[in-house]
């Protein structure tokens, strides 16, 4: 039988023969280190994207209408950033749909627009 040694901190393993780890904690140092993105510039990016999202579910969702008009200064208010989205759409090559993630927005004129969760059919990439 061969020694095992933690991935996280080098000691010996004892226990199961498939074991990686000595203990949880070395587990999850190890994760966190391994998942945490490399670039604070990307991890800061992400940040404010699910922070627009946020802030575009909680209007709707005490809506029965999948719409509502809003002025931008409160969306700025709470911190939304509009030159931060993920898709940008042209559904009828007039209105300009911007989405972060599964919720957007388009411009009504300078000082509103109109928030919408996504309605359309996502692909499932699960299923690949």
């Amino acid at each position: 039988m061969t020694d095992k040694k933690c991935l996280a901190c080098d000691r010996l393993i004892k226990g199961r023969s498939d074991k990686k780890f000595c203990d949880d904690s070395c587990r999850n140092n190890y994760n966190n280190r391994l998942y945490s993105y490399s670039l604070p510039v990307v991890r800061n990016i992400n940040n404010i994207l699910r922070k627009n999202r946020r802030i575009l579910e909680e209007l709707l969702a005490s809506r029965k209408k999948k719409i509502l008009v809003i002025e931008r200064k409160k969306l700025v208010e709470k911190g939304f950033h509009f030159e931060y989205f993920t898709e940008q759409i042209h559904p009828d090559n007039k209105k300009e749909y911007y989405y972060c993630y599964d919720y957007g927005y388009r411009s009504i004129d300078n000082d509103r627009v109109a928030a919408i969760k996504d309605t359309r059919k996502v692909k499932d990439y699960s299923k690949h």
